[in-house]
């Protein structure tokens, strides 16, 4: 494995993370230690679409179809670990646009607005079940899709339209919120305003913390009844994604920079690779 830039090493490997990053170039894996950003590098070559990632597995969508790495199986002898990837469910599926990990398993969607689920019937040789169309997916996380249509849930193999008109991401842990182009909501009875302007992105752990791209910056709640905060980052570029896991709040910039907050301000570092297409951390359940 080949790192993109210096190498920076924080001793012992006890308590660390790894952070996913999709590029057009390829998956990028970051090595961070609470809020140390550690050692680095290209784990794939294959152009990067979507990913997602919780405390077993790091999915990774491009224009072939759905890979997945078993974190367990990853190799942290070599620095950054080297994550085999290999492709699950049938060959059915290309041009994948989101992905996300539903309550029984994978979730994609694709750029024609499909959304598709791997069957769980078992066999080694599971392929991919339709669910449901929407105008467009933007974005997966947990049940919830985001679409250009409004907001959807995975139920039962199906898909429910549970409401809005548009959705451009969707937080699905906890208690759900979704960004749109009119504010920011989350779902109580029915979805409820919490923050006026325009919204981009949002993620939160599950468990109250959350943020959220305005058009005028970045948004924080520190818990579930909190207010939204402006929390300005260490670097002035339009981010591209957020993401919660393991403690670590992490938000990754247009530029292929990448910010890290696990409690004591944010730490940034710039990996070398613009065409940024997501983040994703370990342990974000």
């Amino acid at each position: 494995m080949q790192t993109l830039t210096e190498k920076r090493v924080f001793g012992t490997k006890t308590g660390t993370t790894e952070v996913f990053v999709g590029t057009e170039t390829g998956l990028v894996v970051v090595t961070v230690s609470a809020d140390q950003i550690g050692t680095f590098g290209l784990t794939d070559r294959e152009p990067v679409t979507a990913v997602a990632a919780d405390s077993q597995q790091v999915l990774v969508g491009g224009d072939g179809g759905l890979r997945v790495s078993r974190l367990a199986d990853a190799d942290r002898a070599s620095s950054p670990p080297e994550l085999p990837l290999s492709a699950v469910g049938d060959d059915s599926l290309d041009q994948i646009v989101a992905v996300g990990i539903g309550p029984t398993g994978p979730l994609v969607g694709d750029a024609d607005g499909e959304v598709y689920a791997l069957a769980t019937d078992g066999n080694e040789d599971r392929k991919w079940q339709h669910v449901g169309t929407t105008a467009g997916v933007n974005a997966i996380d947990g049940a919830l899709v985001a679409a250009d249509d409004g907001v959807y849930r995975v139920t039962d193999g199906e898909l429910d339209h549970v409401g809005l008109d548009s959705a451009a991401d969707v937080a699905g842990h906890g208690v759900p919120q979704a960004a749109t182009s009119e504010g920011l909501f989350r779902l109580g009875n029915g979805w409820l305003s919490v923050a006026d302007g325009a919204f981009s992105r949002v993620a939160g752990d599950g468990h109250g913390h959350a943020s959220a791209v305005a058009s005028d910056g970045l948004r924080t709640r520190a818990d579930e009844d909190g207010d939204w905060t402006a929390d300005a980052l260490p670097v002035d570029e339009p981010i591209v994604d957020l993401a919660y896991g393991s403690g670590i709040r992490a938000a990754i910039t247009e530029s292929g920079t990448l910010c890290i907050n696990a409690g004591d301000g944010w730490r940034h570092q710039r990996l070398g690779l613009p065409s940024v297409t997501g983040v994703a951390v370990a342990g974000a359940d």
